[in-house]
């Protein structure tokens, strides 16, 4: 017993031996692989001037298997993917075709992600704030006539006020999409009986 004590006691300390460098030396440690010591990273709250300088975005014309996709990733499209010029300034209208399709899919992507607060018609009296949320403005208001295209846009990308930001859960055509649809539904709430046709009059009660 006492003879496994002793060799156990034996394997210890060589273990921690094997852990020193030895003597003490003023001489730089010899480094098998220095990026151990020395990596290259970045750390929280630091600044940085990527990407570095002379450097290529990732993805270059050889990286795309088709001008759509190289679109998608490098969103070159200042216009398409910000709702801003080059200047800053936001773009006045919707800068895709309005059609009826994306009309439809306005309409969907509101009532999925807007009409709890706004409603379905913009009122702003949806579910939540009839819950105690704290109202949204009436898209109707004459503020919101004004403004362009883009800023509605921005809003719906990255919030406002109590307002969350949607850049995460909503693609940037169904933005646009949304865009169109809030403009029909201001449309609508400023109509008279002369903007409906004619022949479409009878049947309104």
């Amino acid at each position: 017993m006492m003879r496994n004590y002793i060799g156990l006691l034996g394997i210890s300390v060589l273990i921690v031996l094997s852990g020193c460098r030895g003597a003490r030396s003023e001489k730089t440690p010899f480094h098998l692989n220095p990026n151990f010591d020395w990596q290259p990273k970045f750390r929280a709250q630091m600044l940085t001037t990527l990407p570095p300088e002379g450097t290529v975005i990732w993805g270059n014309e050889h990286s795309f298997s088709s001008a759509k996709s190289r679109e998608h990733y490098l969103k070159e499209d200042t216009v398409f993917y910000s709702g801003k010029l080059e200047n800053g300034a936001f773009v006045s209208t919707i800068p895709v075709r309005v059609d009826a399709a994306l009309m439809t899919r306005g309409q969907e992507r509101f009532n999925i992600y807007c009409a709890a607060c706004h409603d379905q018609s913009g009122t702003g009296r949806g579910m939540v704030v009839q819950r105690g949320f704290a109202p949204p403005p009436n898209l109707g208001d004459e503020r919101l006539l004004t403004v362009q295209d883009g800023y509605l846009y921005d809003v719906i990308s990255n919030g406002i006020r109590n307002m969350p930001g949607y850049a995460k859960q909503i693609p940037e055509a169904d933005r646009w999409a949304i865009v169109a649809y809030v403009r029909a539904l201001q449309k609508v709430q400023h109509a008279t009986i002369e903007d409906v046709p004619e022949s479409s009059r009878k049947e309104i009660k």
